[in-house]
């Protein structure tokens, strides 16, 4: 086992990115070499530090946020036995996505095929297109992304949507978060410069996404609007943040980074309020397709 970079090729990094790296930041990280891949590209590492540099690019503090979901979700690699049982190395991470503890029930479908198969990403063309089509003038709001979380939970019977590990730290139930608790405590983080109450949030958030899937698809797509909302271009829609379907699509499909993105500035704060909003968005949308 090798922690040194490797030197690989245009055509072996877009492999990783497209089977095995199936996140929409980190798979263009990889491609583009941003993102530098270690051990083997049978095996790929990345570093965690190296994560937390590129989301924390513009002075901003995003990149505590990868670190996270990298250290709590992909902290297994693939062992003698080819399954994901053998732990990384100290300040390692695995970018086998697919058949690892961040692969969850309830996905969209766009990057990977069977969660529990390791080397399954790839991309469907179908299922970019239920996202795509949310657009208006090239944009897609947040709300119509939250309703988007919602058919993909409401489709897959395995998904797990506001359990008993969600209680006493969200809402008793989901019906509650949406109703009342979820746009207090949103009422709170806007504009909030507390960093006590943005910690716990965090906090919460983070220990729930490997756990419930709701929370967890809105933590991945918070992420997303947290890497775009202080970019120069960023523009809102009915007064919510939006998503370029342009820089998406290059994302996704094209495994590239929007020109420019390393300069503006990329916050964990973002990331909290937005994946908030997403809960309660998807939340109701999630509801009222359960009645």
């Amino acid at each position: 086992m090798t922690e040194e970079a490797l030197q690989l090729g245009p055509e072996a990094l877009s492999k990783i990115a497209q089977t095995q790296a199936t996140c929409p930041f980190v798979g263009a990280a990889v491609a583009t070499g941003k993102l530098r891949v270690r051990n083997d590209a049978t095996n790929p590492l990345a570093g965690i530090e190296d994560v937390r540099r590129l989301g924390n690019s513009g002075n901003g503090d995003l990149g505590e946020v990868l670190a996270v979901f990298a250290t709590g979700n992909h902290a297994f690699m693939r062992g003698p036995t080819g399954r994901l049982d053998q732990k990384t190395p100290d300040g390692m991470f695995s970018l086998e996505f697919p058949g690892s503890k961040g692969s969850h029930p309830g996905h969209s479908g766009i990057l990977e095929g069977n969660t529990g198969q390791l080397d399954s990403g790839r991309f469907s063309a179908a299922d970019f297109q239920r996202l795509a089509g949310l657009a208006i003038n090239g944009l897609i709001k947040r709300s119509d992304v939250g309703k988007f979380i919602a058919e993909n939970l409401h489709r897959d019977p395995k998904s797990k949507v506001f359990g008993a590990s969600v209680s006493g730290l969200l809402a008793r139930d989901l019906g509650e978060f949406v109703a009342s608790a979820g746009p207090a405590l949103l009422e709170r983080l806007r504009g909030s410069h507390d960093e006590a109450l943005h910690r716990e949030v965090d906090e919460r958030l983070t220990r729930l996404t490997g756990e419930d899937n709701l929370v967890g698809s809105s933590g991945e797509y918070g992420l997303l609007f947290a890497f775009f909302a202080n970019r120069t271009e960023a523009k809102e829609m009915d007064g919510e943040p939006t998503l370029p379907l342009k820089d998406i699509e290059s994302m996704f499909v094209h495994k590239r980074l929007p020109e420019g993105w390393e300069t503006w500035r990329k916050t964990r704060a973002d990331w909290v309020t937005n994946a908030t909003a997403l809960i309660i968005s998807a939340g109701k949308a999630y509801l009222a397709l359960r009645r």
